[in-house]
């Protein structure tokens, strides 16, 4: 008793009470409890001593039955949002983070926000974790989710520089022509005289997408009568609906503007994709939907899951709400989030839509998002501010393609879906040429890598278990696009390897990947190898060389898969094949267990061990595995990568190398 006491008499001088619990300054005549603040400085005091304030949620019961309102209504918010927690921390914004709250259980994470239009210098006064946002639509359907994005499209047009148009007077073969708000068919129009304004429309092919395709048999009747509005998907209907209200009447889609029955006419068109999405004026991006048969608009107002009013001070709203995924280039390529959150953007195709692009307005579960050669932006305004200083986070200016490595686009685009594997060059190829036009000293492109950049993309390897070889005629085995899977390129030096030349030609676009001869020639150390999978890998690791110390992970390769392995000399060691070798149905792929094969040498990786017994160091070696297919010819085939970098299951560096002879190979 005294303690409460001393504190309300301490407050006179010191300043007003603050909740303990909310952070907010208390009204007049609210009974105090011992976890509220007395300060001069208020409630940001709590964060001098510690990264975050945590809190609880008895506590909250506690303060809001004391009769502190804010509490209140935070506790009406959860019940809304069917959020509940034990525990939780407030976090400022510090150190590049934003200040938000974060539920211990369920690692849920809130933000107490104020609208940039009604932030001031007093706001940060009111709570010290306070963000600015915009306010979410329910719907993207709303009035008001469109205006943002015509907003967005007038500031980029009148204000950017870097979003311009590359091309002035091009013009895609096909367009469809939208007509007013009333018009109900839609025309197909080809080789128009003049250069319209047009959009392009980014999406996921489905079902319904294959009802509309463009074929020989309608082409005709498109062109003369049109199609009728509501033959078209509803994703479609949706967007054909956002791009008449931004003014936009003319739409590039891919499906109703290339002949898919005419291989000539989707490969002719396919080439010229960079250019159609460069030169579009906005690419739409129905990036929530799985297919065409969904609406390309949210609607959260059911679920009243978009903001929740806590309070107001000073005549300023304040707001809570829930923070869901934003987009990143890393999200959109790896886990599980993307599938569940941006299902579009996991789509091989859709890599070089997003690069070359000037414009995207990503249409997600929770609101818009737009990306242009500039600006990074969404409709709650979380990539602009980052709290009370209003200061932008994080750079989000759009890379160009030739601004990174091509081992690295490689590296992100194999982590893609495509629904065929021989889309493999196709739907690169537009990143391709835009890299081979801003980067003239690449080279030739051979198959998915350049000439005079082989150093850091011809040793790639899988970073999965291997597949079957895909069936999609003849790829060369040297190129990436030859298996499937994720695959990593080699990002150290080389020891040793001397590249010779290339010959490579193709027949039609160098870019579509259809060639007609593909040979590399090099020269490094090579170590003739017997290959073994199956009960044989297994039976030789049970006799152990001096080398080898027999290990039970030794059975399984670096993925976790049954192994493959490789004699060399008296070393043993696993490798990772490119694809699986031991089916024999498909006879050529198939590599006997015992056959004989190649190791050149390319680089060596160092490890150490280091326990309480024994501390070791080593240096493996890292082998491009070959086999022979022409021996008049001396062509050779790669079939996987050793890099095995673990005691008594790899290559000893200097082993390897004594027992290795230069040898030149061509490789096809």
């Amino acid at each position: 008793m005294l303690k409460r006491v001393s504190k309300a008499l301490w407050s006179l001088e010191s300043g007003p009470w603050c909740c303990g619990v909310c952070l907010f300054e208390l009204g007049f005549g609210i009974r105090p409890l011992e976890i509220d603040i007395v300060e001069r400085n208020g409630a940001e005091s709590v964060f001098w001593l510690s990264d975050y304030h945590e809190i609880s949620y008895a506590d909250m019961v506690q303060s809001s039955q004391r009769g502190c309102q804010v509490c209140k209504r935070f506790i009406e918010a959860f019940e809304t949002f069917h959020a509940s927690f034990v525990k939780a921390q407030w976090w400022p914004g510090r150190s590049g983070n934003r200040p938000r709250l974060v539920l211990d259980q369920t690692q849920q994470v809130f933000e107490l926000c104020v609208s940039p239009y009604d932030y001031s210098e007093a706001t940060p006064t009111f709570q010290p974790c306070i963000c600015i946002r915009r306010k979410v639509p329910g719907s993207s359907r709303d009035g008001a989710s469109l205006d943002q994005a015509a907003r967005w499209l007038a500031e980029c047009r009148n204000n950017h520089e870097q979003c311009g148009a590359k091309e002035v007077g091009f013009r895609p073969t096909r367009l469809l022509f939208l007509g007013d708000k009333v018009q109900n068919t839609i025309r197909l129009v080809e080789n128009e005289a003049s250069c319209p304004i047009y959009a392009a429309l980014s999406h996921q092919w489905s079902k319904e997408t294959q009802q509309v395709r463009l074929e020989h048999h309608n082409m005709a009747q498109r062109k003369q009568d049109g199609i009728s509005l509501c033959e078209f998907p509803p994703m479609m209907q949706d967007a054909i609906s956002v791009l008449r209200q931004l003014g936009i009447l003319y739409v590039w889609i891919d499906c109703m503007c290339i002949i898919q029955d005419d291989k000539n006419d989707w490969e002719a068109e396919a080439a010229t994709m960079a250019s159609v999405y460069a030169n579009a004026e906005l690419t739409l991006a129905a990036t929530w939907c799985a297919g065409s048969g969904q609406s390309l608009f949210h609607n959260d107002s059911g679920n009243y899951t978009s903001a929740f009013d806590i309070t107001e001070k000073n005549g300023v709203p304040i707001f809570l709400r829930p923070v869901w995924p934003h987009y990143s280039e890393r999200d959109a390529e790896e886990g599980l989030l993307a599938d569940a959150e941006w299902p579009l953007l996991t789509r091989a195709w859709v890599y070089q839509e997003q690069f070359l692009s000037r414009r995207m307005l990503h249409f997600t579960r929770h609101e818009l998002f737009w990306k242009c050669n500039e600006v990074l932006d969404c409709e709650c305004s979380w990539y602009g501010t980052g709290g009370n200083s209003a200061i932008c986070l994080v750079s989000h200016q759009r890379q160009t393609a030739a601004s990174k490595e091509w081992s690295q686009i490689i590296t992100e685009y194999s982590r893609r879906n495509k629904t065929f594997q021989s889309d493999s060059l196709p739907a690169l190829a537009g990143i391709a040429k835009s890299f081979g036009k801003q980067r003239p000293d690449a080279g030739k492109y051979l198959c998915g890598l350049w000439e005079d950049q082989l150093e850091s993309c011809f040793f790639w390897y899988l970073a999965e278990p291997a597949r079957a070889r895909p069936d999609i005629g003849r790829m060369p085995s040297w190129s990436w696009a030859s298996v499937t899977g994720r695959i990593t390129c080699w990002g150290v030096s080389l020891e040793g390897i001397e590249f010779l030349g290339s010959e490579v030609s193709y027949n039609g676009d160098a870019y579509m990947g259809n060639f007609s001869v593909a040979k590399i020639t090099l020269c490094g150390s090579v170590a003739p190898a017997t290959l073994y999978y199956g009960q044989q890998w297994v039976d030789i690791q049970m006799h152990p060389t001096p080398i080898l110390e027999k290990d039970d992970s030794d059975i399984e390769s670096e993925t976790g898969e049954p192994g493959f392995g490789l004699k060399v000399g008296d070393q043993l060691a696993t490798f990772q094949p490119d694809y699986r070798l031991d089916d024999p149905i498909h006879r050529s792929t198939y590599l006997a267990s015992g056959a004989q094969i190649l190791c050149l040498v390319f680089g060596r990786i160092s490890s150490s061990s280091n326990n309480l017994e024994l501390e070791e160091s080593w240096i493996s070696a890292c082998c491009l595995v070959v086999r022979c297919v022409d021996e008049d010819q001396d062509l050779y085939e790669r079939v996987g990568v050793c890099r095995g970098a673990h005691i008594g299951n790899r290559l000893d560096f200097e082993t390897t190398l004594n027992i290795s002879q230069r040898k030149q190979l061509a490789l096809i």
